[in-house]
């Protein structure tokens, strides 16, 4: 089986990288929840061709290999675990992956809060002592890194204890792609502290506390994170001004603003993950392009890899 698509360095060279990352390492096996859509199905089996995950189909036997048929895809070789309705399925696939069987889980054709709802439960679920939290990777075309924005998906207010949570784990994440020591910029509308916006004095916060192999600072403009220039235009003294790896939003509605300006008018290509829980959590979207959805998988190998680490640590 050979992928329906392709990642190249000169397509997507951020994304190219991750695959590469990938390449000495063994697919993750991964319960892929109610793909009984034929771009949901698509998604996996590309990840599959990939090398990047071996899926296990949770849903319905029969429309999934209805929808396998509709999309011309060989899916004999992958176990099927047989749920009839979306939500028994998101449990299950949960369960598999509680209990050892799986190591990741992607969503399907699926309402995205029945997915999350499973993924959060309380009762042996993918719950850690960290707050869940979202994050999407940006490959920008001619911009020299990939850049994590979060959290745009997930958290829709999170107050300034979130916030630091969802910074912690976006720089775990950035570990695991390979970025030792990322710079972080906690995000306003203004590079200095300002009672009228309650953002400002929220980064400040946000920023002075303790993190691990990473540079943490705020408030930024958006400029002056991201162009050197800018920041020094307005005589700021930062490691991070104009060199933003991480992109820490106020709120869902900045972040989503953002993300999508970026891939729909700046020509970005995107991969998400939820990270935070104990296992990776790849939250795909129906309108997501086959690469965006290879990336996250990508993404998912990567960060199961950096957990492992830990574990061992």
């Amino acid at each position: 089986m050979t992928a329906n698509h392709s990642i190249t360095s000169q397509s997507r060279p951020h994304f190219a990288d991750f695959l590469e990352q990938c390449r000495a390492l063994s697919p993750l096996r991964t319960a892929v929840v109610y793909p009984e859509e034929v771009t949901a199905l698509e998604g996996a089996m590309d990840a599959a061709a990939e090398g990047l995950i071996e899926p296990v189909f949770v849903g319905d036997a029969q429309r999934i290999g209805e929808a396998a048929e509709r999309g011309g895809f060989d899916i004999s070789r992958f176990e099927i675990v047989q749920v009839d309705d979306e939500t028994r399925a998101a449990h299950r696939g949960v369960d598999l992956v509680a209990d050892g069987s799986a190591h990741a889980l992607m969503k399907g054709h699926i309402h995205s809060d029945t997915y999350l709802s499973a993924v959060i439960r309380k009762e042996n679920g993918l719950r850690s002592a960290t707050r869940t939290s979202h994050c999407f990777v940006m490959d920008i075309p001619s911009w020299p890194k990939p850049v994590i924005i979060t959290d745009a998906a997930l958290n829709v207010a999170p107050d300034v204890k979130n916030r630091i949570a969802i910074t912690r784990n976006a720089i775990s994440l950035a570990h695991a792609l390979g970025i030792e020591n990322p710079r972080v910029a906690v995000l306003s509308a203004t590079e200095t502290p300002h009672a009228g916006i309650p953002s400002s004095m929220e980064a400040r916060e946000i920023a002075d506390a303790d993190y691990a192999d990473a540079l943490v600072d705020g408030p930024f403009a958006l400029d002056n994170a991201v162009n050197r220039e800018a920041a020094l235009l307005k005589g700021i003294d930062s490691p991070v001004a104009g060199e933003a790896d991480i992109l820490v939003v106020p709120d869902i509605e900045a972040g989503n603003i953002f993300f999508k300006a970026l891939t729909f008018m700046g020509g970005a290509e995107t991969a998400g993950l939820v990270v935070g829980a104990s296992a990776p959590v790849i939250l795909t979207s129906r309108a997501d392009s086959a690469e965006a959805r290879i990336a996250s998988c990508a993404l998912a190998v990567l960060y199961q890899q950096h957990l492992a680490r830990i574990a061992e640590d």
